[in-house]
């Protein structure tokens, strides 16, 4: 296993510094945040040409793009800038050769149907550019039943497994891991609290997310993919800076892994 970290930890950074403290930190890669903010990539293809120098001249593998992208918007939106969305993530991860581009499946309210049918349609997208499709354990897809509920529909599919938001979710790892067991291909470890009914991020070892057991399960399963830091400092700009809690994280990490 090897170990990498979201941008999503250095909303204050453009890429290049993100990718400088990477290295710097000697991590074996950095998956980026894409979306239409530009922090830290927008989802536009091709790259400008200059973008890519910058991005290759680190030599840092990039795992997953993580984007925005919901199944359902293929159906409770508009289908067309859906659409658009995926072609330009595509050409994205081929320009960047990176493996992955992580979805959310959206509303369960929807129906399984459509997020199935939406995925193979999507699947059969990504077969031109080398990349795989990730649906993130995420939202509504981090209740288990919904998790079957789309697997009973289409059981290729893969995921990006984040058990912090199952457990959150209110479902243990031991139970998500044997639904979920052969189809992780990437894997969100963070660690948190749960203190006046909100979720709070901490220092690893110090939350309620079974790490230790995690690490073990995806080793003892094969798992040879990254692991990947979410410090989601993006989003909670109160928590400490990734200065501080990445170099924490990886060493945890590489202890366990």
């Amino acid at each position: 296993m090897r170990l990498c970290f979201t941008t999503l930890a250095y909303p204050e950074l453009t890429l290049g510094e993100v990718l400088e403290r990477a290295v710097r930190m000697g991590f074996d890669g950095v998956e980026i945040r894409v979306a239409g903010d530009g922090v830290h990539l927008k989802p536009e293809a091709p790259l400008n040409p200059s973008h890519l120098q910058l991005i290759r001249s680190y030599s840092l593998p990039i795992p997953v793009l993580s984007s925005y992208l919901r199944l359902t918007d293929f159906y409770g939106g508009d289908r067309e800038a859906a659409t658009l969305l995926a072609s330009n993530l595509l050409k994205l991860a081929s320009e960047l050769q990176a493996k992955f581009i992580r979805v959310y499946g959206g509303e369960a309210s929807q129906g399984f149907e459509r997020m199935a049918e939406a995925y193979r349609s999507l699947a059969s997208m990504v077969e031109d550019y080398g990349v795989e499709l990730l649906v993130e354990t995420h939202d509504d897809l981090a209740m288990l039943p919904n998790i079957e509920g789309l697997l009973r529909l289409s059981g290729d599919v893969r995921f990006l497994y984040d058990p912090a938001n199952i457990i959150y979710a209110g479902w243990p790892h031991a139970e998500a891991f044997k639904l979920l067991r052969g189809k992780i291909m990437h894997a969100h470890l963070k660690d948190f609290i749960i203190s006046g009914g909100s979720r709070v991020f901490t220092k690893p070892g110090e939350g309620v997310v079974p790490l230790r057991e995690i690490v073990y399960d995806l080793r003892e399963a094969g798992y040879g993919g990254f692991i990947s830091v979410e410090w989601e400092r993006f989003w909670h700009r109160d928590l400490p800076s990734g200065d501080i809690m990445l170099p924490i994280y990886r060493d945890y990490l590489r202890g366990l892994i």
